[in-house]
């Protein structure tokens, strides 16, 4: 990664290693026996950084459904057919789009956590 990269590029590169750990583990499903078995070695020895993320998400997903709250009154608030409902109407579903990714991402990575933690090979 250097300055001399596309802007965005290298922008949503960082923002994806920040906000999801999977570019943390390694792929367990393909190369010969060995390889797979000592993939899922390293994966069992990096899954201590899970909690972490989870618990990150939940944190976005509390944030995300205020902000939820947030625009749902303001939706109440504004004349229906204006602009200004028709933005807050957008921010609300956004927010509510939003609230239901992080909370598939918080369910993949408690099950990558609980598979990593219960399942020995």
């Amino acid at each position: 990664m250097s300055i001399n990269d596309d802007p965005p590029k290298w922008f949503f590169r960082l923002f994806w290693r920040r906000a999801i750990p999977f570019w943390l583990f390694r792929d367990a499903g393909r190369g010969s026996e060995e390889q797979r078995i000592a993939n899922y070695r390293y994966n069992r020895s990096q899954r201590g950084v899970l909690p972490f993320f989870i618990f990150k998400w939940i944190g976005i997903a509390v944030s995300l459904m205020m902000l939820l709250k947030i625009f749902s009154g303001l939706m109440l608030k504004t004349i229906e057919g204006t602009f200004a409902h028709i933005c807050v109407t957008t921010l609300c579903m956004s927010a509510g789009i939003a609230f239901s990714f992080s909370c598939v991402v918080i369910t993949i990575l408690t099950g990558c956590y609980l598979f990593l933690c219960r399942i020995k090979k």
